[in-house]
Order: C-alpha cells, then sequence, then structure tokens
C-alpha cells in the first residue's frame, strides 16, 4: 500500500532531518581565548601611551582656552588681561589677573591688590594626572633653535599678557606628561594667535597638534 503525500506536507525522518551544527569544543574555546588575551597584552602599552599623550594634549587645550580666553576679555574690557604663572614648591601654577589701574598687568599690581585675579591658581596636575608644565631641555625650540630647561619661556615676568588691541607677549610655555609626551603652546606678539605643538618623536621636530 503506497501513503500519498498532498500539499506542502512532507515525510519526517530520513534525509528531511536537518543537521545540526557541531559544537565547539572546548580546545577550540581556549586556543580562541589565548588568542584575544596575546592581542590584548601587545596593545595595552599602545593604549597606555595613547591615554598618556591625550593627557597632555587635554592639559594643552586647556591653557590654550585660558589664553584665548584672556586675550577675548582684554579686547571686551578695555584693559590688559594675562595668563600669571608662578613655580610654587617647583611645580607651576597659573592663574587669569585683569589690569586695574591702566598701566598693564604688573606683579607689583598683582601683590597690592590693583590687578585682580580671578580664582585660585591651578596646578595643571591637578587636573590632568601626570602632566606638569615642564619640558626636555634636550629639545629644540620650535624655531629650531637651542633647548632649555626652562618650560615657561615668557620673559622674566613669566606673563602671557594680552592688549585692549589684540596684540600678545609672544612666549611659549611648554607641557609634559608622565610618559613624557611634549606639547608646546605658543602665542605670537603681533596677532596674539595661539597655537598648540606637540614634539613628534620619529620626525625629531614639533608639529601643529
Amino acid at each position: 500500500m503506497s501513503i500519498a503525500v498532498t500539499g506542502n506536507a512532507r515525510p519526517t525522518g530520513g534525509r528531511a532531518l536537518r543537521r545540526l551544527p557541531a559544537g565547539v569544543s572546548l580546545v577550540d574555546l581556549t586556543l580562541a581565548m589565548g588568542v584575544i588575551a596575546i592581542t590584548a597584552a601587545l596593545s595595552a602599552p599602545v593604549v597606555a601611551s595613547s591615554i598618556d599623550s591625550g593627557r597632555a594634549r587635554q592639559a594643552a587645550q586647556f591653557l590654550s582656552a585660558q589664553c584665548r580666553g584672556a586675550r577675548m576679555e582684554a579686547v571686551a574690557k578695555s584693559a590688559a588681561s594675562a595668563v600669571v604663572f608662578d613655580l610654587v614648591n617647583g611645580r607651576w601654577r597659573l592663574q587669569r589677573c585683569l589690569d586695574g589701574n591702566g598701566n598693564g598687568v604688573r606683579r607689583t599690581d598683582i601683590k597690592g591688590g590693583r590687578d585682580l585675579c580671578s580664582g585660585t591658581a591651578v596646578d595643571l596636575g591637578d587636573l590632568f594626572a601626570g602632566v606638569a608644565i615642564a619640558v626636555d631641555a634636550a629639545l629644540p625650540d620650535p624655531d629650531g633653535g637651542p633647548g632649555s630647561a626652562d618650560p615657561v619661556r615668557l620673559g622674566t615676568s613669566n606673563l602671557m599678557s594680552f592688549a585692549p588691541a589684540g596684540t600678545a607677549t609672544a612666549g611659549t610655555v611648554y607641557l609634559r606628561s608622565a610618559g613624557g609626551a611634549q606639547y608646546a603652546v605658543r602665542v605670537a606678539g603681533v596677532t596674539g594667535r595661539v597655537r598648540i605643538l606637540h614634539y613628534d618623536t620619529s620626525r625629531r621636530q614639533w608639529v601643529e597638534a
């Protein structure tokens, strides 16, 4: 006797059964996890270096913003404004100050309360872990001149000052991460333009960041 199959019905059993995919063996899983572990171990130094350099870059951006803010304040208020740098217990601190008596921002006027400073002086290391205002003395300056251990190159006053006309005290402030990534914030005197540079160790020169 034969049995007819009608419609979309299909007989069960035999070749109609679908094959289940083969399972993953313990050996395969162990090998895969080993590859992942090795890859992670190899990439860890690269990631750490990137994080380290990123902190220095963020600190440079913060300092650059302070300089631009001081320039805008000088123009808006028709009074000189400055980013003031002080070395305290071996660490550089910075704060913004505004001319209060029409003769520019001066150290004597800051001490005498005639030029007013906003807020508390900031140590970049408190905001960006491992970063300091510092420079490797072996590095040349961005213009190709000889290096120096002084990271705040703004003259004897250590003031980055901006005039109401938009001009500025020309100079450079250097920042270094815990891992040695080196950045610099430069201000042009005539235009007051603020730039961030990074020292490219492979090319051995300063480049725009």
